[in-house]
């Protein structure tokens, strides 16, 4: 209490000593040739001067005590623009537009380029000036993002429990293996920057957990026009093709942004999955043999109709076809004597495609000449996924013969069509007690699920299995208001306050077993972050934020599919949304960024692997699975040794106790990792670059799991020619070929991995860029974010 009253009594000595100084405010837009002047001077000039600089977007704001004065604006040494006029009252002088003959682009600033920066709720990583992204996809620039962990399964936030990744602050709509393929489909050299969003606004949808991950691709500058064309050949247990193409032009009042890639991309996997039983001993060797085929287009086209009003539009398509062949082999052994009691052969095969298409209209109009603007966004999705998968398997004694009536053999059918339809409304009102944002969102989401299965009678015929076959319908909609405040009090002090009310409304409907759920609520997410700067490079912050996660389309889908004669997989139409608290706290002093967080997830969903020792079942069930508090430590740390080196530092450190539903006891335990990635640059020119990255994880134990520690090292090798036009790359990918080992305990069942992901690889690339390479980055705020990574 002493400390807030000290504070107030600050306030107002300070507010008081403002009136009787009897300053005014001037403020303004500058404008040249038409865009905004950024970085001029600005001078009040009467008996004496008050210098100033515009911002980014030419605004500038000067005070100064009531008179007659003279405003002159300058580049350099260039007088763009003068006025005069009687300082009586706060002015607002509008837009300054002025012609000047001295254009930017004519003046070449040589700066040091900032590879990553921490905001208030955010951390920015500038993938545009990092070398590790030469010739390499979207994938691999997350690789090298400090605090964020790619897998081959997912993508997450070191400390975080689940992740939403938006690309341009739009979501994908596609489950994770979908999304790993289509991010593996889009050039680094297309991305300016990764933002790691750990405590996410009010602005922004609630779903997502603990944070998002948006990737923020390159646009147009105003009068200027470039191509890029590109291809990559990559050679790891497989082989994979890349090739890249992308136009832009900005002129006038139109602005076009256009992007294709196709390729080819196979892989192959090794992993083993032992189960100890007390009285048995059963090995598993699988292995997937996948193909990829895929293509990924987007058009977007921007209209300037006035100075305040700008409407676009932006179509993304993404069509692909995946085959795979999964072979398995089950042995058997006596636990007592070590015996083979017999094998299990499984064959499987996958023809799957993927047709998506993302339609967007926006419309973006400036209120006033200070900031305020109103943003309104329309989306469309239409995603399609036709599945066919065959399967057979039998069982062998151990002299490796046929087992009389053990052959089964089936088929999955399956035909998955998602349509989502939203609409949103934002505005940005600064205003002299606060800057505020406030909006309204409203989604639409319908799925169709049909499964066709079939089944081998004994004349070797596939007949319609009633038993396994089922259509599913799932209705979502979904309506939100928000409103956010941001007041900076002094030079030190910052705050913002959100709060967003979501109200959620769900159907799903099974026809075989004429079963309907439904589901009806409404939530309260509110967000907070205070934020004192101690100096300009040192400050101290506080988040919090509530989130939520609904359940993905696919596992609330009750389908039962077949793996083989012990093993099937399987939905839950009763699901739950998940829950999480966010409480963080961030330090920043010069290349130091520290974060402290704690969460509280209630109801995870996840997919269980279950367990039963009696019948030797092990099915995979979605469920709301687990009831978790973790606590985690991030330390990032930024070097530059040389003016030729430059060093990314990250470690994490995690604490977390969970409940889960295969469990009666409390599991514990703690996870580290570190990751460092080093950019060198080898000549003057700056044209020949080297980065070397490594990664490793000293073990984890997390939930009823625990994974041994590995480690992970990359290298990439740049070359530039023909005036930086041509680029060159050499990759390697987990060079040493670190193997992930894992398992866990379930009912007195211990489950052990030995995977062999197929990550070893080279990759070459070769990119040409032509046409004006001024680049400038920009991002907008706008359509679906709520059910991304739900697909």
């Amino acid at each position: 209490m002493k400390t807030a009253s000290h504070f107030l009594v600050w306030i107002s000595i300070l507010f008081t000593a403002s009136l009787f100084a009897q300053t005014h405010e001037v403020k303004g837009i500058a404008q040249a040739n038409g865009e905004p002047a950024a970085f001029y001077d600005v001078l009040l000039i009467a008996k004496d001067t008050i210098k100033g600089k515009t911002a980014e977007n030419g605004s500038f704001a000067l005070k100064a005590q009531a008179g007659n004065y003279r405003l002159e604006v300058l580049y350099f040494d260039e007088l763009v623009h003068k006025q005069e006029f009687a300082l009586k009252n706060d002015i607002d002088l509008g837009v300054l537009a002025f012609e000047s003959k001295t254009r930017l682009d004519e003046v070449v600033i040589e700066a040091p380029k900032k590879l990553m920066e921490r905001k208030a709720d955010r951390f920015v990583y500038h993938v545009a000036n990092a070398t590790s992204s030469a010739g390499g996809t979207a994938i691999d620039a997350l690789r090298t993002t400090p605090g964020v962990t790619v897998t081959q399964e997912s993508i997450s936030i070191s400390g975080k429990n689940s992740v939403m990744v938006l690309i341009d602050d739009k979501p994908t709509y596609m489950e994770q293996a979908e999304l790993m393929n289509y991010l593996e489909s889009i050039s680094a050299s297309n991305l300016s920057k990764i933002e790691v969003i750990t405590t996410p606004p009010a602005k922004y949808q609630a779903e997502g957990n603990s944070g998002i991950i948006n990737i923020v691709t390159k646009k147009v500058k105003k009068d200027s026009w470039n191509a890029l064309l590109g291809g990559a050949y990559q050679r790891g247990h497989r082989n994979t093709q890349q090739y890249n193409t992308a136009f832009n032009l900005q002129k006038n009042k139109l602005t076009l942004r256009s992007s294709a890639s196709t390729g080819i991309r196979r892989s192959l996997i090794n992993w083993d999955n032992d189960i100890y039983y007390s009285d048995a001993f059963w090995q598993n060797e699988s292995s997937s043999d996948g193909k990829n085929r895929y293509f990924n287009g987007q058009l977007a086209l921007d209209y300037q109709l006035t100075k305040k009003w700008t409407i676009g539009t932006k179509v993304s398509a993404y069509t692909s076809k995946f085959t795979d062949a999964q072979p398995q082999l089950t042995t058997l052994f006596d636990q007592k004597g070590g015996t083979i009691q017999q094998f299990m052969k499984n064959n499987a095969t996958s023809n799957d495609k993927t047709y998506q298409q993302i339609y967007n209209l926006y419309s973006e109009y400036k209120l006033d000449t200070l900031g305020k603007k109103m943003m309104v966004d329309v989306d469309f999705v239409n995603y399609h996924t036709p599945t066919f998968n065959r399967y057979a398997y039998a069982n062998y004694n151990p002299a490796n013969e046929l087992i009389a009536n053990s052959q089964h053999a089936g088929i999955n059918d399956v035909d998955i069509r998602i349509q989502n339809l939203s609409a949103k409304v934002d505005f940005e009102l600064p205003t002299k007690i606060a800057d505020f944002t406030a909006g309204a969102r409203f989604s639409n989401s319908k799925s169709d699920n049909l499964i066709n299965a079939f089944k081998q009678a004994e004349n070797g015929e596939m007949v319609y299995d009633t038993n396994l076959s089922n259509y599913f319908e799932y209705t979502e909609k979904n309506e939100a208001l928000y409103i956010s405040g941001n007041k900076k009090f002094n030079d030190k002090w910052n705050i913002q306050a959100g709060l967003r009310l979501e109200a959620t409304q769900t159907d799903g409907y099974s026809r075989e077993a004429n079963n309907r759920h439904k589901n009806d609520y409404l939530k309260l997410f509110p967000t907070l972050y205070i934020l004192h700067q101690f100096t300009e490079d040192k400050s101290l912050g506080f988040n919090y934020s509530r989130r939520i996660r609904r359940p993905s389309y696919e596992s609330l889908n009750p389908f039962r599919t077949i793996n083989n004669e012990f093993s099937y997989n399987e939905g839950n139409p009763f699901l739950r949304p998940s829950f999480t608290h966010n409480f963080e706290v961030t330090f920043t002093y010069k290349t130091f960024d520290s974060r402290l967080s704690f969460s509280s997830m209630r109801d995870g969903v996840n997919q269980a692997s279950i367990l039963n020792p009696d019948t030797k079942q092990n099915n995979y069930i979605w469920m709301n699975y687990v009831n978790e508090d973790m606590l985690s430590f991030t330390q990032s740390y930024t070097a530059k040794p040389t003016p030729w080196w430059t060093s990314v530092n990250n470690l994490s450190l995690s604490y977390s106790e969970s409940d889960i539903a295969v469990s009666d006891r409390r599991n514990k335990g703690a996870s580290s990792s570190f990751f460092t990635t080093n950019d060198f640059t080898l000549n003057k020119n700056k044209t020949f670059f080297l980065s070397i990255s490594y990664f490793q994880n000293f073990g984890e134990t997390f939930q009823n799991s625990s994974l041994k520690p590995y480690a992970k090292f990359y290298a990439t090798v740049k070359y530039q020619m023909l005036d930086k036009k041509l680029e060159l790359g050499i990759s390697g990918t987990d060079i040493f070929n670190g193997r992930e080992y894992s398992k866990q305990n379930m009912y007195g069942v211990t489950q052990e991995f030995k995977n062999v992901w197929d990550t070893q690889r080279i990759r070459f690339s070769l990119t040409y860029r032509f046409g004006n390479r001024n680049l400038k980055t920009s991002e907008r705020q706008s359509g679906n974010s709520e059910e991304l990574n739900r697909l």
